[in-house]
């Protein structure tokens, strides 16, 4: 007994002994101790009482020690020995593009890498506070998610009613519905029922070779100490032929209580998270996926990256666990060209990685994957220069729009000075409606359309 307990020097040690062994041992106890009481003072052996209760308490924690020790010997043992995931910058995606090498310092060996053992940058480990690392652009500096191209499925639930199913997805599992939340339409799975939810595509088999998948999503309030535990939120890809949305996928993303997450196939580990999953509070989930390269994003962290997905999926879904979850800002986008190719063939590039705050000109702190691949890009070619041109839907009025894109132009032109690049390179203007390169007559058209280009000058 006594090396257990010396070994509880873990705060995480004691957090889960508590929960998970101490109270409900003694709320047993009491259970069995007033009966045990009782009838020792019925038969006058009352001297016996105290001696029995001793004995009975110590076995019962020699029996439950074996259980509870292992299972939080390995829950320890997995959060050290992935403290957090991929180092964000060239070695990590040196060894994600060229599988079998890993880098160390200026040489490189032929050896497998596990994608958990980088460690995060310290300056992205550090708190700034949450509501500053929500809220600011500047607290999402080694951002590098950037979204796909073309945008396959963008559902625009603005127009939908509450307490009706959703209109662009399809319910697998349980049960989902239109909500309001703070004056904005969000799709909302229900608790306790499994909600498993996918979009509603013309084909089962939609994800191509490289795609992004992004969303905000929201776990509801639930009061108690078990909701870290007993929390779970998955994003399942499964091949076009799987209609068994209990079983397990190709691969899957999953939040495991507030955390740790996993991110692979049906073999893969826990990821300790480098800050917790929050009640109440949107978080931003952002996925890329090459081939057999993935990358997973939480908020500002790059959380998991690997280099050994399995390949074959060809749709995604979302589900729930016990507690409701709130959806919203789902996005799915296929491609990622390298932008300086489309710079030489096509004199320009587009990006939908910029993005804005509703009717604003607010630049969103998610945007900073693609401003800062596009800083990188200008300072590795210094004889850059760029008119940043505004572009939005045709919705609204056209003298609005006009106004809105130049503002956002004059936005971006503002930003990327402030990040380090000299202003004589940039022009900004807006052009509104005018230069549509999709349909607006669909929510994935007009997603298209509002974009902003860098045309080389």
């Amino acid at each position: 007994m006594i090396p257990f307990f010396r070994d509880l020097k873990n705060p995480f040690l004691w957090d889960c002994l508590k929960h998970r062994c101490i109270e409900p041992l003694l709320s047993g106890k009491k259970f069995i101790s007033n009966h045990l009481k009782a009838l020792c003072m019925k038969k006058s052996l009352s001297f016996l009482y105290p001696l029995i209760t001793t004995m009975l308490l110590l076995f019962s924690v020699q029996v439950a020690q074996a259980q509870l020790w292992n299972k939080i010997k390995g829950e320890v043992k997995n959060r050290a020995e992935n403290k957090i995931v991929n180092k964000a910058g060239n070695a990590t995606d040196k060894v994600l593009d060229n599988p079998g090498e890993v880098v160390k310092g200026n040489r490189s060996e032929n050896k497998p890498v596990a994608a958990t053992e980088n460690p995060i940058p310290k300056d992205v480990v550090a708190s700034t506070g949450k509501e500053e690392a929500k809220s600011a652009v500047g607290s999402y500096k080694n951002y590098d998610f950037v979204p796909g191209d073309k945008i396959i499925f963008q559902p625009d639930l603005s127009t939908e009613a509450d307490a009706e199913l959703p209109a662009r997805f399809t319910v697998n599992i349980g049960n989902a519905e239109i909500h309001t939340y703070e004056g904005e339409k969000i799709l909302h799975l229900n608790p306790d029922c499994n909600a498993t939810i996918s979009p509603l595509m013309n084909s089962d088999n939609y994800l191509p070779d490289q795609y992004t998948l992004e969303f905000d999503m929201m776990y509801e309030n639930k009061e108690g100490d078990y909701f870290r535990y007993a929390s779970e939120f998955n994003v399942s890809f499964r091949k076009p032929e799987d209609k068994n949305y209990r079983g397990y996928p190709v691969y899957k993303f999953r939040i495991n209580g507030v955390s740790q997450i996993t991110f692979g196939d049906v073999n893969s580990g826990f990821i300790a998270l480098p800050e917790k999953i929050s009640a109440n509070e949107w978080h931003h989930v952002a996925i890329y996926i090459r081939k057999n390269i993935g990358k997973v994003y939480i908020d500002e962290y790059r959380v998991a990256a690997t280099n050994n997905l399995p390949v074959g999926a060809g749709k995604v879904d979302l589900k729930a666990d016990r507690y409701g979850i709130k959806i919203r800002n789902f996005r799915l986008a296929a491609g990622g060209d390298d932008k300086y190719n489309k710079i030489v063939t096509d004199g320009k590039f587009i990006t939908h990685g910029i993005l804005f705050d509703v009717n604003k000109s607010t630049i969103k702190p998610e945007s900073m994957g693609a401003l800062n691949e596009i800083v990188k890009l200008m300072k590795d070619h210094a004889d850059l220069k760029f008119e940043i041109s505004g572009h939005t839907d045709s919705d609204g009025k056209p003298e609005a729009n006009l106004k809105l894109s130049q503002e956002r132009a004059d936005a971006v032109k503002a930003k990327l000075v402030e990040m380090g690049i000299d202003d004589v390179r940039l022009t900004a203007k807006g052009f509104g409606a005018t230069k549509p390169i999709d349909k607006n007559d669909n929510p994935e058209g007009k997603a298209n359309n509002r974009r902003v280009e860098f045309v080389k000058i």
